[in-house]
């Protein structure tokens, strides 16, 4: 977190000749030895001209950098901060040139595409990690996937494997060297958006697992992310900057994670996604229970099954707060039944239970940076975090 989040965005505004007039934070996306965090601000140029612009700041010490950064030194802390302002993100290089509508023939006529008034829609950005734009050509559509220069021959390499085994995974159709992905689109609906009648429908499950247990029979040549099990003390120390007052119960959850993920047989490597979640999920729209895709699979490598299993339960269980605050109380009651059925197939003697644990603490820590006023949800994160554990001592049987 910044202590001094105004100060800084005014050092900012200030070497671009403009003043701060106010801002809002509205991203917190852990990275590498930092946070990135994003803001919505206002700022005031010449002219008493207004602009809206969204300010990252990456606290990172080993954040990027290019000729379109800002870097700076936290007075208060004394660590190094780099700044940039939407869309110029240091570690995306192609995202400015897929930002605005008038560029969507130019991303498509780089795969052999022409598209004469093609239009682009941002579906959705992580600074610093990955953008997916959605383009539009006619009755067409297509997805522009922007990474990290260094991932974008990889990450082909994995849907062109995937695809090839017969899994439902979108065909992509080139990818350039600046880190610019093309994908098909592929048919069905988020299954999010289909919660309430898959909740409680066992063949959602039984699709579910006969996905996995073909995406783990493909062999790829590279590793999926690191669990975040081995991030645990990461985000304990993390919560103690962000909010103090939760620090002894994230500490507390990080203890009883480590001891039990080691008593835990490590399992030997196969495929898994990286980053299960039911927005990830495709199903079709008159059968919601049978998936039809598996998508953002950039992630995807040889891993853990338990990391899959164990992102998936902790998202359920945002998306019902999330889905309660917005007063959507069938959606968020149907979600928290999935939580509960996806903890009770647990059986690995706890593994899966204490990495969704660290999932919840990190979505604590994320509910947290956003103020004060978001505690008491931090705080019912951490129960879940709790009752995650609580699973995986005490399965039922």
């Amino acid at each position: 977190m910044l202590d001094d989040a105004a100060g800084i965005l005014r050092r900012l505004a200030a070497s671009t000749g403009r003043e701060l007039v106010s801002h809002r934070q509205q991203d917190l996306e852990p990275v590498s030895d930092g946070i990135i965090l994003g803001y919505a601000c206002t700022l005031r140029g010449p002219d008493d001209v207004l602009e809206h612009v969204t300010i990252y700041v990456n606290t990172s010490p080993d954040a990027p950098v290019d000729d379109q950064t800002v870097q700076l030194v936290d007075r208060a802390t004394g660590e190094r901060l780099t700044a940039w302002t939407y869309p110029q993100d240091p570690s995306l290089p192609s995202l400015p040139a897929v930002s605005y509508p008038e560029a969507a023939g130019v991303v498509l006529a780089k795969f052999g595409i022409q598209a004469s008034g093609a239009t682009l829609t941002m579906e959705s950005y992580r600074p610093g990690k990955r953008a997916v734009l959605r383009v539009d050509t006619g009755d067409t559509q297509h997805f522009a996937k922007v990474v990290q220069p260094s991932l974008a021959a990889t990450i082909h390499d994995l849907h062109v494997a995937l695809h090839a085994a017969g899994l439902p995974v979108p065909r992509s159709l080139g990818y350039s060297e600046s880190g610019l992905l093309l994908l098909e689109r592929m048919p069905g609906d988020p299954a999010l958006e289909h919660v309430s009648t898959i909740a409680d429908d066992p063949r959602f499950l039984r699709e579910l697992a006969s996905l996995v247990d073909r995406l783990a029979a493909v062999r790829v040549g590279v590793a999926a992310r690191e669990s975040l099990a081995r991030r645990a003390d990461w985000y304990a120390a993390r919560m103690a900057e962000t909010a103090p007052v939760l620090a002894p119960r994230a500490s507390g959850i990080v203890d009883r994670v480590r001891a039990l993920y080691a008593s835990t047989p490590v399992p030997t490597p196969v495929t898994v996604h990286g980053d299960l979640h039911l927005g990830q999920i495709l199903v079709a729209p008159r059968e919601p229970w049978r998936i039809t895709g598996l998508i953002d699979i950039d992630t995807a490598g040889l891993g853990d099954r338990a990391d899959d299993a164990a992102a998936l339960a902790a998202h359920v269980v945002v998306t019902a707060f999330e889905s309660a605050t917005a007063g959507a109380r069938e959606d968020a009651e149907s979600l928290r039944m999935l939580a509960a059925r996806l903890r009770a197939s647990w059986a690995d003697g706890g593994r899966t239970a204490s990495i969704a644990a660290i999932h919840l603490v990190g979505h604590a820590l994320a509910v947290a940076g956003r103020g004060d006023e978001h505690l008491q949800v931090a705080a019912r994160l951490l129960d879940e975090a709790d009752l995650a554990l609580e699973a995986g001592l005490h399965p039922q049987r």
